[in-house]
């Protein structure tokens, strides 16, 4: 019977799962394994080597599937994306042999499964011998899953490995000399993905598929249960098809016996035997960031299970290895509801979640009952966080942080605040009447009579009392009206988990004791980097213009705390002044129209200052989607005409401005947006300092070292990368964090606002600034499918200070990513944007400004779709403005006045809000009504016809032609014609107008509807191809015969050279009408005889 590949939809319980979640599982990360001990395929680092035989799977008939697929939805059954096909392939009927050197050997098969999304290999028997690897990949090696080893050996002979993407992939057998034994690889299944649901995170703008109201498992809120974090797990049941979750308990006995507690329904829906359990799938930090996706163990099997209280405890077959960090969870067989409650899970087969009950769990049955009295805990509903589809068998602590249940079923979403039922804990203690249908005889394996237990971690190893290491280089970097940056190297400590927490204070008064310190204001909610990482932090709600001292203090998990750090001092910025302009709007628009408004924000401080202002709406009687804001940069030419010595300080004074959140579009169509944002992209650092290729080669753009002022490259893009309407296929890489497409010709120390006519133009800049890479630092690229990487590492600013480590990534489809990953140094003194070639048009996120931080993507693309963001905001430092533009459209809106208030929020002290009335009053008009325009060639001229349903005052219609450019960018229109229109009429009209004699080419048309007041709009545009004729022809002159003129008529295929004469009866020559090279086309010549009688 073949295995079946799907995945229940949500109903009762929570064995479903999205499809969503099983894409973010096999391709957030390049390797998806079992415990494996990675490496490189042999054949990635030796050429020449043979080619693998190859497989093809039979056609699948897609169409039936699908259709299949609509049948079974609506009778409720599982989705399903895969689909199963038997073979019979190993190690002795398949593939390719290939003698190595030193008596080892080679076998490679690739299997092709034609239009397939992914493919996955369930085996029949498997069993490896000591040394041997084996490995699975993709064609361009992008995807790689292994090494498997001895270690991956079953006693049942039975494994599984996950999905790779695409229609082809190859596996790799590496057999040492001389091997105990001959290794066995049979395939029994190749299961071909026939829906295109398997997405790359890049190609998301995000990951996950949980609900926004979940939190993620390292936000502050999750701080007092890191311990029984590293205890929940996610599940890809049988087939990798289907999600759980799940825990790691602990025994009475406390020996490590890996017991693992999920839910009764998940294991009966599936054997376990081929299960794989990922543990740490999570979040660096609060931040929405892929976790790693190699904690992993496969294989378990059941000891106990109940459908009563729905449990399950399973054995892994494989202990976890030490490096997993994972720890054994407490519970409690006692049957006493939880004053509280708190759930850690993968909803949706999201990164790991934490959700808060406040209220008593009460005791009841399972809904729909009828079900067992008293067999479930109800949370009743989920006070912060939700539960979801792949939630079901995660853990439900009680406040001592034990677990007393595990999920069962229940309708909690976060656009539905419902219950949840968990089965008891205590009842799965004791119900059964043998070991196989409770906990008891497992986690109490000697009848102690112990009922409550608490967790433990295998390697936390012995107390010590050495505390971390002292903080010796705190520094106070960035200073605004109202912040200051602090940067610092992460301590290290030798004990478990390292540096547990920090305790950072400040103060008007030096810190220079313990009393000092613990006097100071505290600074919470800053998680211990590993030892050695840049760390920074940005210090908020500060006073103007005063002097604070800082000093930070670091606890490892004994509780031991290092002294005192340094205690440097930084000064905020004076305060700022607002000024708005004007103080009011007032728009009148007639019906149908469209028309922008624009209220400029600055900060006219005559002392640095940081002017931090908000936009909203308020009080507003509008239509819906009538109006919208945008913010845009104003371009201050006092900035960019200050000219800088390599050596001179550029932040004197921080002297620019940032946007927050998103922006754009500019006049080409590209926005931009952050993480940041509510709605933003996600930050995902890829590391490519060991995989990418090292630039060596750097060349100087003047005198000064190349790598201080110069460029590496050309770098090949691998593509057609499409950058403002122009196709690029390679790069330059510039020393001071920019990207360009053409080499630069002189040095680019001195950043400035973008977009700007003088060069260099044709820029991305993730960060443009004065930098070095003499004394430290590496760049690396690397060209990864469909996206190029370039990325700055420990690179530093001018004068050997700081460590820059950051991104730059171009994406086939247009998109451009920039991802900022560790920037220890003074961050108010770059450029950050893009610009096009012409510098007439970019879009600036930020400049000299403090805008960049740690763990920030920032995305920028012309995509038709774009994320919504109501996040209107941004820094401007004093002598900077930016333009707040409304765009009012008054489409079919009903005569009157409408109003509303536009509200500026600012850290001005004397003007913290500033409301401008903005009032849009309609004329009511009817306006000329255009139902239809069409263009049609006919030989070398174009027809154009259009009606209008309604008029009103229509003078006319000036017909406008366009040569279409190569880029569909440049639209010279110039005047062709005019038609007079009706005047005022409510009847449909009909027009007509005709363009003689065009050469060959394309074109575009539109009409300007005048109005007689002076008024006028423009039509949709209508694209004309004239081509070229078929054949060389004279056509019969018209009339014929004539008195006393005629027509010649004559078409060209191609460019040539024409002669028209004309003869007498007598076979004189009468005249030549024209000699000379003419154009392919349609020509006509008039021929007046009346000078000839």
């Amino acid at each position: 019977m073949s295995r079946l590949f799907y995945s229940f939809l949500r109903q009762r319980n929570f064995f479903t799962t999205l499809i969503a979640g099983v894409i973010i599982l096999f391709y957030s990360s390049p390797i998806f394994s079992q415990i494996s001990d990675g490496g490189t395929p042999y054949t990635f680092t030796h050429g020449s080597i043979q080619q693998a035989e190859k497989i093809s799977m039979p056609a699948v008939n897609v169409a039936a599937l699908l259709a299949e697929d609509e049948l079974e939805q609506s009778k409720a059954l599982p989705f399903r994306f895969g689909f199963p096909m038997d073979v019979n392939y190993n190690l002795e009927n398949s593939g390719t042999w290939m003698d190595l050197p030193g008596g080892a050997k080679l076998w490679r098969l690739n299997i092709i499964s034609q239009g397939a999304t992914t493919i996955n290999l369930i085996y029949n028997d498997f069993w490896l011998p000591q040394g041997a690897k084996f490995y699975i990949y993709n064609e361009n090696h992008s995807e790689v899953i292994g090494a498997f080893t001895a270690r991956n050996n079953n006693e049942n002979g039975q494994f599984a490995t996950g999905l790779v993407r695409g229609e082809s992939v190859i596996l790799e057998y590496y057999e040492p000399a001389n091997p105990e034994a001959l290794g066995i690889i049979s395939i029994s299944t190749v299961v071909h993905g026939y829906k295109d649901v398997f997405k790359r995170l890049e190609e998301t703008d995000g990951f996950g598929s949980s609900g926004s109201c979940n939190n993620n498992v390292n936000c502050p809120e999750g701080d007092p249960w890191q311990n029984e974090k590293r205890a929940a797990a996610m599940i890809l049941t049988s087939s990798n098809s289907r999600l759980c979750s799940g825990a790691m308990v602990n025994n009475v006995r406390g020996d490590l016996t890996p017991y693992f507690l999920t839910a009764n329904h998940c294991v009966s829906a599936s054997s376990p035997t081929n299960w794989i359990i990922m543990f740490n799938y999570q979040s660096p930090g609060c931040t929405n960031v892929d976790g790693p996706l190699n904690y992993t163990v496969q294989g378990t099997t059941t000891k106990a299970k109940s459908a009563d209280s729905d449990f399950a405890l399973l054995l892994l077959n494989t202990a976890p290895p030490d490096s997993y960090m994972v720890h054994f969870a407490g519970w409690s067989a006692i049957d006493v509801a939880s004053a509280n409650s708190v759930g850690i899970h993968h909803p949706a087969g999201d990164i790991k979640k934490i959700s808060f009950d406040y209220e008593p769990a009460t005791s009841t049955d399972y809904v729909p009952s009828p079900y067992l009295a008293n067999s479930h805990w109800e949370v009743a509903s989920w006070n912060d966080g939700t539960t979801e589809g792949g939630s079901s068998g995660s853990p439900l602590f009680d406040p001592s942080h034990r677990i007393v249940g595990q999920l069962h079923g229940g309708w909690a979403s976060c656009s539905s605040i419902t219950q949840d039922y968990y089965g008891k804990f205590s009842m799965s203690w004791n119900r059964g009447s043998t070991p196989a249908t409770r906990l008891k005889d497992w986690l109490d394996p000697d009848n102690t009579g112990t009922l409550t237990l608490d967790g433990w971690d295998p390697t936390i190893g012995t107390p010590d009392l050495i505390p971390p290491t002292t903080i010796t280089d705190l520094s106070v970097v960035d200073p605004a009206s109202n912040s200051l940056t602090l940067n610092w190297t992460a301590p290290s400590d030798s004990s478990y988990g390292g540096v547990k927490a920090y305790d950072i204070r400040y103060s008007t008064l030096p810190i220079t004791d313990s009393v000092s310190f613990y006097s100071a204001a505290q600074i919470s909610g800053v998680a211990p980097d590993t030892a050695g990482a840049a760390e920074n932090v940005v210090v908020t709600e500060l006073s103007f213009n005063t002097a604070y001292y800082f000093a930070i203090r670091s606890r490892d998990f004994w509780n031991n705390w290092s002294l005192i750090s340094n205690n440097p001092s930084g000064t905020t910025l004076a305060a700022p002044q607002v000024n708005v302009s004007p103080d009011s709007l007032h728009l009148t628009l007639d019906s149908s129209v469209t028309a922008v408004g624009t209220v400029t924000v600055s900060n006219i401080s005559a002392n640095p200052s940081s002017l931090n202002f908000s936009v909203s709406l308020d009080n507003n009687l509008y239509p819906t989607n009538s109006v919208s804001v945008k913010l845009k940069p104003i371009t201050n030419e006092r900035n960019n005409s200050v000219n800088l010595s390599k050596d001179e300080n550029p932040l004197k004074e921080p002297r620019g401005l940032s946007l927050e959140g998103s922006g754009g579009p500019d006049l080409f169509g590209y926005k931009w947006i952050d993480s940041d944002d509510p709605n933003g992209t996600a930050y995902v650092w890829n590391d490519i300092s060991t995989t990418g290729t090292l630039a060596t080669t750097w060349t100087p753009t003047g005198t000064f070292d190349p790598k201080d002022e110069g460029y590496a490259g050309p770098f090949q893009l691998g593509f057609n990368f499409k950058y403002y309407g122009n196709i690029k296929n390679q790069v330059f890489v510039n020393s001071n964090g920019a990207v360009l497409f053409a080499a630069p010709t002189a040095n680019m120390f001195s950043n400035v606002q973008i977009p700007t006519s003088s060069a260099p133009n044709d820029i991305i800049a993730a960060f443009w600034d004065d930098l070095d890479g003499r004394t430290q630092g590496t760049v690396h690229y690397k060209a990864e499918g469909d996206k190029f990487i370039i990325q700055f590492t420990n690179w530093q600013k001018y004068s050997a200070t700081g460590s820059l480590t950051f991104q730059v990534v171009l994406y086939a489809n247009g998109r451009i990513m920039f991802y900022y990953n560790n920037m220890n140094a003074t961050l108010t003194s770059a450029t950050v944007g893009i610009e096009n070639n012409a510098g007439n048009d970019g879009l600036q996120v930020a400049y000299n400004s403090g805008y960049i931080h740690n763990s920030l993507a920032v995305k920028f693309a012309a995509d038709p779709e774009w994320l919504s963001s109501n996040n209107n905001g941004g820094i401007l430092y004093n002598g900077n403005s930016a333009d707040i533009e409304l765009t009012f459209n008054s489409e079919d809106y009903p005569q009157g006045e409408y109003s509303m208030d536009l509200i500026i929020n600012s850290n001005d002290p004397s003007y913290p809000e500033i409301i401008v009335p903005v009032k849009m009053t309609v004329n009511y008009q009817v306006p000329v009504e255009l139902t239809s325009f069409t263009a049609e060639p006919v030989k070398n001229e174009t027809l154009l016809r259009w009606s209008s349903a309604t008029e009103t005052n229509n003078r006319g219609y000036e017909v406008e032609r366009a040569v279409v450019s190569a880029d569909k960018s440049n639209k010279q229109f110039q005047t062709t014609g005019f038609v007079k229109g009706i005047g005022t009429t409510t009847e449909r009209v009909s027009y007509t107008f005709t363009d003689k004699n065009i050469k060959v080419g394309k074109y575009i048309y539109r009409l300007k509807q005048i109005d007689l007041d002076g008024k006028f709009e423009y039509s949709p545009e209508v694209e004309v191809e004239i081509t070229a004729p078929d054949n060389f022809a004279l056509y019969q002159n018209y009339p014929n015969p004539f008195n006393p003129s005629t027509t010649v008529e004559f078409s060209l295929p191609v460019k040539a050279d024409v002669n028209i004469s004309i003869y007498n009866t007598l076979g004189e020559l009468v005249t030549n009408l024209h000699s000379g090279s003419m154009e392919a086309g349609y020509y006509q010549i008039k021929f007046d005889a009346s000078r000839y009688t």
